[in-house]
């Protein structure tokens, strides 16, 4: 009588470390679709994490973006692309060079380009959503880009204001329960200013690219500089685009950064 129970009691430790063991491993996460990065990062983004890619003029951030976007809808998710900047035709013909058909994922109903003003994003705050949210709810969007979030953090001249409005924005965005990326234009990335600094504050990972001069040529490099409840890399790895977008290789920068 005494064996059974003795038994018992250990099937259900057994069990219960078992459990354990498994919600430890299997963190949902959601491939990024950039080759080579989801090794850095334990497999991808968190699921419904608030991603930020930092970088300069030409460094890749519009391109990291969509072939984020392009990973779910390859997987058969729906995606929402909001940009400040971007018209839909020129954007669509660029992507196109990737082998990137957007307009025929748009004609699906599985891709959905916002051309928003920042002023705009403003008002979708003071209404808790608003169109963006009808979208996400009614065709169950799963990742969200909003390209860039430069323009609307300068909306903000006081640095307590420019929190807020990030912290708002961030917490909207969590409460769709979409994996999000946004991207910040930055000349110097990883030296935080006003404007960086307030939404890098609420972001659950910070990826920099930079585009630097070495002697006669300029280089690509990848940094993920912070992302939460995950084992990422610290090195600084090398990256090019190539026909078919973002390739992230096995090299590093060693000798550090210097603009």
């Amino acid at each position: 009588m005494v064996k059974k129970e003795k038994r018992k009691i250990s099937k259900k430790k057994i069990a219960r470390k078992g459990k354990t063991k498994k919600i430890y491993n299997t963190r949902e996460r959601l491939s990024t679709g950039i080759k080579g990065f989801d090794r850095f990062i334990e497999g991808g983004f968190e699921k419904k994490s608030v991603n930020l890619v930092v970088g300069g003029s030409g460094s890749g951030k519009t391109i990291f973006a969509v072939q984020f976007l392009m990973a779910g809808l390859e997987a058969g998710e729906n995606v929402i692309y909001i940009t400040f900047e971007e018209k839909k035709e020129e954007f669509y013909s660029n992507m196109q060079r990737f082998g990137w058909n957007l307009e025929e994922y748009e004609k699906k109903g599985k891709f959905f380009f916002l051309e928003y003003s920042p002023e705009k994003v403003q008002t979708m705050l003071e209404e808790g959503g608003g169109a963006i949210e009808s979208i996400v709810l009614k065709y169950n969007i799963s990742r969200i880009v909003i390209d860039s979030v430069t323009s609307f953090a300068l909306l903000f001249e006081q640095e307590l204001k420019r929190r807020e409005a990030a912290l708002n924005l961030f917490n909207i965005i969590r409460n769709w329960k979409c994996t999000s990326l946004l991207t910040l234009e930055d000349e110097q990335p990883g030296t935080s200013d006003a404007v960086s600094s307030s939404i890098e504050f609420e972001a659950d990972s910070i990826i920099i690219l930079y585009f630097l001069r070495r002697k006669l040529r300029r280089e690509r490099f990848i940094e993920v500089l912070k992302m939460r409840g995950t084992h990422h890399s610290t090195e600084i790895h090398t990256f090019d685009i190539k026909d078919k977008g973002i390739v992230v290789g096995s090299g590093h920068l060693s000798d550090g950064i210097h603009y």
